[in-house]
Order: C-alpha cells, then structure tokens, then sequence
C-alpha cells in the first residue's frame, strides 16, 4: 500500500485512551523545550570568486542599455526572407569556438 493512499482511519489525529505512550496534540510544547535554551548562532555566507564576478556581470548588465540593434536586424531578415542570406561556415566555427572558451573561463 502506498503511504499517500492510507486509510483515514490511520490518519486521524485523535489521542487514543488506553496509549501508554504520552502524546503532544496541537500547539503544546515539548517538556523538554522549556528545560533546554539552545544557543542562537549567526550564520554567514562566502561567494566563491567565480560567483562574486557573476555577481558583478549581472549588476552590470542590469545598468547597460542595450545597443540599437534595429537596423541590422531588419537587413538580415530582408536578406533571409529574399533568400540571399549566406553563412560563413569558418566565421560561424570560430565564434562557436570562442564561446565555448569563454564558457570555460567562468
């Protein structure tokens, strides 16, 4: 039987009368909690060197305007859509190749 599909008979939360065993029902503390403090800690982060540059990246982009693009778009879709579009395979395997590189430098 799978335990997401037990019987609502097991999942009641009714104490039972004869248990031997003490229960905690609804917003009772623990005994053991009043007795015991636990010391608070602070907890603290370190980025790594590649994350603070990411970091840095990002805040950067974030305050840059893009670039005016428009024109050259609309040329290459002229181009493409007239059919007259031609790709350098060697310029597209360098820029790929450059990519790649600099993915391995994050």
């Amino acid at each position: 039987m799978a335990i997401d599909k037990l019987p609502t008979s097991l999942g009641n939360s009714t104490p039972l009368a004869n248990n031997k065993y003490k229960q905690n029902i609804g917003n009772e503390a623990a005994p053991s909690a009043a007795k015991n403090t636990v010391a608070t800690t602070q907890d603290s982060v370190t980025l790594t060197p590649q994350a603070q540059r990411l970091s840095q990246v990002q805040h950067n982009l974030a305050n840059t305007s893009a670039p005016d693009n428009s024109a050259k778009i609309e040329a290459l879709k002229k181009a493409i859509n007239e059919g007259t579009y031609q790709i350098d395979s060697d310029k597209l395997a360098a820029n790929i190749s450059s990519f790649e590189q600099d993915l391995e430098g994050l």
